[in-house]
Parts: structure tokens; C-alpha cells; sequence
């Protein structure tokens, strides 16, 4: 390796640095790891700007920890610090390797992803079928255990050989950064989190602890996707190229091949598996088999057929645990003394902020495949989800979140009231829950409140202190009334904010 001490590289100066640490923390500003990089944060980055100036700079400990879904996995999460480096790194790979890219690898890229992927290959199945009009065969192919085979050398050498021809300074800091990241072992030094037994549990084929010296990547970072694209961006040009496949789609190691004989599929997978054994040390993973189009392809969790998609049903099945799940946190059911039915929903902003990421992903990945009628059972069959979110069948919207300010506590009573009809409001305001207008008259007889007139703007009101608030919501509910606390939420522009905590119904 060249040395980079001393010499001056735009690559490395602060504002590069910076421009990498904008982009890390972009959707992750409220992360932890992201908050306590921003206490002090420009001397941090002048700091690590320094040790990569002076050639210092060694990557810090990672954090291990094992996810169970969908399946068993190792992740190494890499420190704050190194993920700015990995896309300075990443930012500047882009400029030289995206235009020796094949169009159609379509993970880690801008403007493609799983879903231009799954599209591209629906629109290959009616081109090498004519529209339906002619036979035309398809096999779908992935690597064995990809991100732990990716031997580090071959890695290296694909990078050395690209940058070390053009010459130019950045290009060998470019260098000097790839061999910092390509052979750090993270393996042998991290922290983890979680269970220790979950280590034991993950197969030895899917483990950096495992997998031997100079081998795998940890799976999650940044570099590591855009380093498996490089990588495999030579079995691209081989099958475009070499075998002069005219129908092939790429995302990670799953790819698809079509043709019009199986035969030539059967040849070319010889070839591939051939190609992958000696050129980058890959093996393919068994179980292939060559099929006609009219098929479909089970791909990146859609069933891809050439005149229609489906989600697959494992997709679904998901969906409905993680619902199970934020049904159980957020919605408990009891009975009254009476009998009925009780449902408390917790409608807090984070509660609902986590449910609807959940829901919202899930419905983006719908939106893609024909399922018209599986969104609309969305919410019939999950009837708690409408206490939530409205769905106009392309924008899930926050039900009971305005979003611009309201200038009088009235105005936000009304919002509130005209998004919960038939319901107790019981607002915050201090150390005490108030009641207007009608359910003032009405609930604030039965529970003994004194009523008074034009308070705060609104026609009549009657209040109680927060301690009496269980009882009162019992005696509501007792007499058939459904009921919403309100909170505040701190200062507003005209008057405080204010959400829904709590929401009762009575079935």
C-alpha cells in the first residue's frame, strides 16, 4: 500500500468529512449512537478528519447482536465514527464504479431497488414470452452463505486494479481506506447485545465468528452492500457478456435468467457455478431447477408471473404478527360489571408513530403487486387499525394528528371532537381534566361536577383534579359512554399541544 501521510486530498478534508457525516446521519438523527455523536460533533469530525490525513485512523469496536426475524442472523453494526467513513468511502466508489455497472443490478443503487427489480423481471417474462404468445423458460439462482464466502483477497484485488491504473492521490487514499475496512476483523474485538446462547445458535456457515481468516463480510454496513455489488458485478459481466444473456435480473446473490431453450439455462448455470468457483471463490446453492415462465418466480417477496404479481404469503403472514404484536401493547379488552366489553387503545404519539412505520411498510410493499383486495382486508379484518389511520387506498394518514397550529383551545376541542363523535373528551389543562359544552351538561351530572359558563373561550365546562381520573372514567363507562383523555404536550405557537393517551370503547 502507498503511503498517504502528509499529502493533501480534497477526499479527506473537513468539509468532505462533514459532507459524509450529514449523509450517516440522515432519518437517524434521533438514533442514540447519532445523539451522542452531535455533543461536540464538529471537533469529532475535525478529529477523525485528522487521523485519516495522517493515515491513524483504525476502524473502533462493533456491536454484535442476533435478529431472529425473518430468519437467524449475525449483525455487526459498526461504530458512529467508522459508518461516516464508510460512506465517504461509499460516495466516492459510486463516481468511479456506477458507470461499469450493468443496468440491471438493482441493489444498494439509486433509483432501483427491490421493487424496480421485481418489475424489470415481469417486464422480461412478457418480452422472452412475446406477451404470452410463445414457450419461454427462466431459472432463479442464489450463492451459497454470499456475504460470508466473499473472500477479502479477490475483494481487495478487484478494487486494486480498477484504482491503482488511474493514478491520481484520491484514488490511492481510496485504497488505503478499502484495505482499512476489506480486512478489519470485527470479530475480534466487539460488544454484544442480547442473549449470548443466540451466538451458538446461528449455523457456522452464517457466522463471521466462524467462517475462517480472510473470509466474509458483516452483514448491515453500508460498505458491505456496496462491496457485494463490486463484487458480483464480475459474474454480471460474464452473463451479459460472456454467455450473451439478454433477460437477467441481479439483486444481492438472487438473480433470475430467462431464455427460450432450457436446455442453454441448463448450460449456463454449468458455466456460472464454474465461473463463480474459480474466479471469486462462490459456490451456488443447490436445489435449482429450470421452469417455464408462466410459473412465476418467488423474488425478493413477491411471486413475479409475466401479467400479474402477488405478495407472497410469508409477506403476509408477518404483517399479521407484528399487528399481533402492536395489538397486544396497544389495546387491552376487559369486562364491565355490566358485562360488556372494554377496549382501551393506547394512542400515544410514539405507540402510534412505531405502528404506523410497521403498517405503512407493509402496505408500500403491497402497493407494488396486485393486491387491491388484500389491502382492503387490511383494516376489515384488523377493525382496530380505523381508531388509528384513515387509508384512501394510496395515503395512510394519522387520525387523530393535525398538523399545522391551532390558534384557540376551541379549535382544538372541535378537531378532536369532530375526529372522536360520541365521545367523552376529558382535556388536560394543568393539574386537572376538563369537560365542555354538551358533555359538560350531560357526564358532568353524573359525576357531580360543578358546571360554569364561558370558561376559556368555550360556552360551559366542568373539571376534576387528575387523581379522581380512574374513578370518573369508570362511571363513564358505567353509564355507556365512550371516553378519550387528551394531554398536553408542551408549548404550542397559540395555545398548548395536545394528543389523545387514552381511548375507551365500549363494544
Amino acid at each position: 500500500m502507498r503511503a498517504v501521510r502528509g499529502g493533501k486530498c480534497s477526499l479527506l478534508s473537513f468539509e468532505s468529512v462533514y459532507g459524509a457525516y450529514l449523509d450517516c446521519r440522515k432519518r437517524k438523527r434521533g438514533t442514540i449512537n447519532a445523539l451522542k455523536f452531535e455533543i461536540g460533533s464538529l471537533d469529532k469530525i475535525f478529529d477523525l478528519a485528522m487521523s485519516l490525513q495522517q493515515g491513524t485512523y483504525r476502524p473502533a469496536r462493533s456491536v454484535c447482536f442476533i435478529t431472529t426475524s425473518p430468519k437467524l442472523r449475525e449483525i455487526f453494526a459498526a461504530d458512529f465514527t467508522d459508518r461516516i467513513v464508510h460512506h465517504l468511502v461509499v460516495r466516492e466508489l459510486e463516481k468511479v464504479w456506477e458507470p461499469y455497472f450493468i443496468f440491471d443490478s438493482y441493489a444498494s443503487r439509486k433509483e432501483k431497488g427491490t421493487h424496480g427489480a421485481v418489475h424489470r423481471l415481469q417486464n422480461f417474462m412478457l418480452k422472452a414470452t412475446n406477451n404470452g404468445k410463445r414457450q419461454a423458460w427462466m431459472i432463479q439462482l442464489d450463492i451459497r452463505s454470499f456475504f460470508m464466502s466473499i473472500d477479502k483477497d479477490v475483494l481487495f484485488g478487484i478494487f486494486e486494479r480498477k484504482l491503482s491504473t488511474k493514478g491520481d492521490t484520491s484514488s490511492w487514499v481510496l485504497l488505503y481506506l478499502l484495505h482499512r475496512i476489506i480486512y478489519h476483523s470485527c470479530e475480534r474485538d466487539f460488544v454484544f447485545k442480547g442473549n449470548p446462547v443466540m451466538l451458538d445458535k446461528v449455523p457456522p456457515h452464517k457466522s463471521l465468528l466462524k467462517v475462517g481468516e480472510g473470509k466474509g463480510l458483516p452483514i448491515g454496513n453500508l460498505t458491505s452492500q456496496f462491496f457485494a455489488n463490486v463484487y458480483l458485478n464480475e459474474m454480471d459481466h460474464f452473463i451479459k457478456h460472456g454467455l450473451k444473456c439478454r433477460y437477467y435480473v441481479r439483486y444481492v446473490d438472487d438473480f433470475v435468467l430467462l431464455a427460450d431453450s432450457p436446455t442453454r439455462l441448463e448450460q449456463w448455470v454449468l458455466q456460472i457455478a464454474d465461473y463463480l468457483e474459480k474466479k471469486l471463490l462462490l459456490t451456488l446453492k443447490d436445489g435449482w431447477r429450470v421452469k417455464t415462465v408462466s410459473e412465476g418466480a418467488d423474488f425478493l417477496g413477491y411471486i413475479v408471473r409475466p401479467k400479474y404479481i402477488l405478495v407472497r404469503n410469508r409477506v403476509v403472514n408477518a404483517m399479521k404478527e407484528k399487528l399481533a404484536e402492536h395489538h397486544k401493547k396497544m389495546v387491552e379488552c376487559r369486562k364491565d360489571v355490566n358485562g360488556r366489553m372494554i377496549l382501551k387503545m393506547k394512542m400515544t404519539p410514539d405507540a402510534t408513530d412505531d405502528l404506523m412505520q410497521t403498517l405503512a411498510s407493509y402496505l408500500g410493499h403491497f402497493k407494488h403487486a396486485d393486491s387491491y383486495r388484500l389491502t382492503r382486508t387490511v383494516f376489515l379484518k384488523h377493525p382496530w387499525l380505523n381508531e388509528y389511520f384513515t387509508f384512501n387506498g394510496e395515503k395512510l394518514t394519522r387520525k387523530l394528528v393535525y398538523k399545522g397550529s391551532f390558534r384557540s383551545l376551541r379549535s382544538q376541542v372541535g378537531f378532536f371532537r369532530a375526529k372522536l363523535k360520541d365521545t367523552v373528551l376529558l382535556i388536560e389543562v394543568g393539574l386537572f381534566l376538563e369537560i365542555y359544552d354538551g358533555d359538560a351538561v350531560s357526564a358532568g351530572k353524573a359525576l357531580g361536577l360543578i358546571l360554569q359558563e364561558n370558561k376559556r373561550g368555550i360556552g360551559v365546562s366542568a373539571g376534576f383534579p387528575l387523581r379522581f381520573e380512574p374513578r370518573n372514567i369508570k362511571k363513564l363507562l358505567e353509564m355507556g359512554r365512550d371516553v378519550a383523555v387528551i394531554r398536553e404536550a408542551g408549548a404550542g405557537k397559540y395555545v398548548k399541544k395536545r394528543y389523545v393517551d387514552d381511548l375507551y370503547r365500549i363494544l
